[in-house]
């Protein structure tokens, strides 16, 4: 995971004052409150109907860490996986790796430097609403509650996915398929239709009045094929989705079996379970009969490839340490493992959120490498919120004394996926893919392999398992 090297704040503004005059724009007399607390200061412009913020209200009002580039003309605002980089007067951004469009680029203006307040807070996790009357914009953390009272949400520009018809109510936001049970997770609740096929043997789900999302199939056009890989499974030879040209308004996803078998289907909020079993169909209750539940996310995935260096592309070094963790977990009859996802697709980090909500999780963790000067090393551990600072520790305990690493220690971070959640979560730094030594280790199976043990030794000492 790119890390940038941060100013302060007194340094940003410092810098802000070479940048050049450029564009045209009006004070709009537009409010901000956050959390029902009016931001001071905030010096709010209106270029082609977009708010835009100066970056000091990015930094000093909402929190974030920001940096910037005087030869790119670059801002990066946040860090590890909660990362957004604007560039003065391009429409394009990069968020979490992939490449957005803007309505307004960044901008210079009276030597202070402006961002798309919208852009901005939506990426890092604030609900947005908008209030005319009063010209005010609402921010609200963590899914706000009262931000449902407030204005209203203008549409969004796509619709995330070009193959969802009208009729539509919810997207498919992940598939996974991991200790032997299917999981998809949608935006909203669906229903479901389940059927065994055979000749060849297969299971059948349909769901209705639903369509892809961006993140998993939106590039699919109706009756095209996606397929997920299934390689540890005893009996499961591959997982397809699609939508079928007989019924446009219905995902389709589907269990490729080697041979008959038994499953269950249940539903944990938004997420569907399909688990199967070779002899009796088991409980299919994500956390039945007591078991703690530990759901692993493997940052970034398909096109967002995380920090790349050294020939690796940190997508795959975080999926092979999360799939051996997932490995270790399940030999252990008291916990339940749920990956967000299993092979190399990409969710979103609400979606990430949504499935460790879903599921009722008792602790989330997500797997990262870093990335910075070639000189930088180490093993570094965050926590967003108070209740997770002791996972954290736990965790770093062990995966230091694994990778022999050097010492970046536990550290508070503001990432979306440990501020969103509920339940103790934690990001894990193992190393930096941007350091010859660290990426050595990486690429190694043997390494991967004790960074897992270490990981999933230091989850059931949290928990008492």
């Amino acid at each position: 995971m790119k890390k940038y090297v941060l100013t302060t704040v007194m340094a940003v503004l410092m810098l802000m004052f070479l940048l050049p005059h450029m564009g045209q724009a009006a004070s709009s007399g537009t409010k901000i409150v956050l959390d029902n607390r009016e931001l001071a200061n905030a010096d709010v412009l209106t270029v082609n109907q977009t708010t835009m913020v100066p970056i000091r209200v990015v930094s000093e009002e909402l929190g974030y860490k920001v940096g910037w580039n005087q030869a790119a003309q670059q801002v990066t605002i946040g860090s590890g996986a909660d990362t957004v980089v604007l560039t003065i007067n391009q429409k394009t951004a990069t968020a979490n790796g992939a490449i957005v469009s803007l309505t307004q680029a960044a901008m210079a203006e009276n030597q202070t430097t402006y961002v798309p307040l919208r852009f901005v807070s939506s990426q890092m996790g604030l609900q947005v609403k908008w209030e005319n009357t009063a010209k005010t914009v609402y921010l609200f953390t963590s899914g706000n509650p009262a931000g449902s009272q407030i204005g209203s949400t203008p549409p969004a520009s796509s619709n995330g996915g070009a193959n969802v018809p009208n009729a539509v109510l919810a997207r498919v936001q992940a598939i996974s398929f991991s200790d032997n049970r299917l999981m998809v997770t949608t935006d909203r609740s669906v229903s479901v239709k389940d059927s065994v096929l055979a000749g060849p043997n297969r299971i059948l789900l349909e769901l209705s009045n639903t369509g892809f999302g961006p993140a998993i199939g939106g590039n699919l056009a109706v009756g095209e094929v996606g397929t997920i890989a299934v390689p540890n499974a005893a009996n499961v030879s591959q997982v397809r989705y699609f939508i079928p040209k007989s019924n446009p308004n219905t995902v389709q996803v589907v269990i490729d079996l080697k041979s008959a078998n038994t499953y269950k289907l249940s539903t944990e909020g938004t997420s569907v379970f399909v688990a199967l079993d070779k002899v009796t169909a088991p409980n299919t209750n994500v956390g039945g009969s007591g078991k703690k539940v530990i759901v692993i996310d493997a940052g970034h995935g398909n096109q967002d490839p995380g920090a790349v260096g050294n020939g690796i592309r940190e997508k795959d070094i975080n999926l092979g340490i999360a799939l051996k963790v997932e490995a270790i977990l399940k030999k252990n009859s008291k916990v339940d493992v749920v990956m967000t996802r299993s092979d190399d697709t990409f969710l979103e980090l609400k979606e990430r959120v949504r499935v460790a909500k879903n599921v009722n999780a008792d602790v989330f963790i997500s797997i990262h490498n870093n990335s910075g000067s070639a000189a930088a090393t180490g093993t570094e551990t965050y926590y967003q919120r108070d209740n997770s600072k002791a996972l954290a520790t736990t965790l770093h305990k062990y995966i230091l004394q694994a990778t022999g690493f050097k010492d970046r220690k536990v550290q508070y971070g503001n990432f979306h996926v440990i501020r969103e959640t509920t339940m103790p979560a934690a990001l894990l730094e193992v190393g930096f893919v941007s350091s010859a030594n660290d990426a050595a280790q990486l690429r190694k199976e043997d390494f991967q392999q004790r960074v897992a043990e270490a990981i999933a030794k230091g989850l059931l000492e949290y928990l008492g398992v």
